[in-house]
């Protein structure tokens, strides 16, 4: 049993192997309200299924930066400490991935090895070919336009079943909050990087001077 910061400490390390759980090569951080953001959760055995999804006012061009910015989460992921293609092929790519959190004395890493397919601007679906922390991990994104709205819907699937032991009350709290904290920064990040986006010039009026009938008075 643990108590006091150990059970701190035991929920910050179960959090850590969430977040790449959850992030499938993506960013993650916190900056918006949960409200934004819409998961489905279910856990059984230790198998998790989730479904999320969110709307963004953005171009699809923003989203899809984003989705696939492999090289650069750890400027955006507080666990994630290494996220490095490793091969790129077409649209194919590996992709190897390491999150890491502290437990009492310990240190625990998380490791990942996905082959991503991307169909770009559109979707990227993932599955961890290693095995190593995970029996299982597979999962995709979506980016839909809805032209209605001038809105993207952003969805994110995972089913993944861990080798990691853990009561299973915390581990189902810890993938859940990881999982909705990651679909929160994502939404985040595209508008951030939407927002730095250069705005569209003007479009240039023409003034059109009227003359009038009458002569001009003569200047003396």
């Amino acid at each position: 049993m643990f108590f006091g910061n150990g059970l701190k400490t035991y929920r910050r390390l179960l959090h850590g192997a969430a977040m790449v759980a959850a992030c499938a090569a993506l960013s993650c951080g916190a900056g918006f309200a949960a409200d934004d953001v819409s998961l489905a959760f279910h856990e059984k055995d230790g198998r998790y299924d989730i479904n999320g999804f969110f709307y963004v006012p953005a171009d699809a061009g923003t989203a899809w930066n984003v989705l696939s910015d492999y090289d650069h989460i750890p400027g955006f992921v507080h666990d994630m400490k290494l996220s490095r293609v490793q091969v790129r092929e077409g649209n194919d790519v590996l992709l190897r991935q390491e999150a890491e959190g502290g437990f009492l004395f310990f240190t625990q890493k998380v490791r990942l090895f996905l082959h991503v397919r991307e169909t770009p601007g559109q979707s990227i679906l993932f599955t961890d070919i290693a095995h190593k922390d995970f029996k299982s991990y597979t999962g995709a994104w979506t980016i839909e336009s809805l032209p209605a709205t001038h809105e993207l819907k952003i969805t994110y699937q995972l089913q993944a079943e861990s080798n990691f032991s853990a009561p299973a009350f915390l581990a189902s709290d810890a993938v859940k909050g990881g999982a909705k904290a990651l679909l929160v920064a994502v939404r985040k990040e595209i508008l951030s990087r939407q927002a730095a986006l250069p705005r569209a010039a003007p479009s240039s009026v023409t003034v059109t001077q009227v003359t009038s009938d009458k002569p001009e008075a003569a200047v003396r």
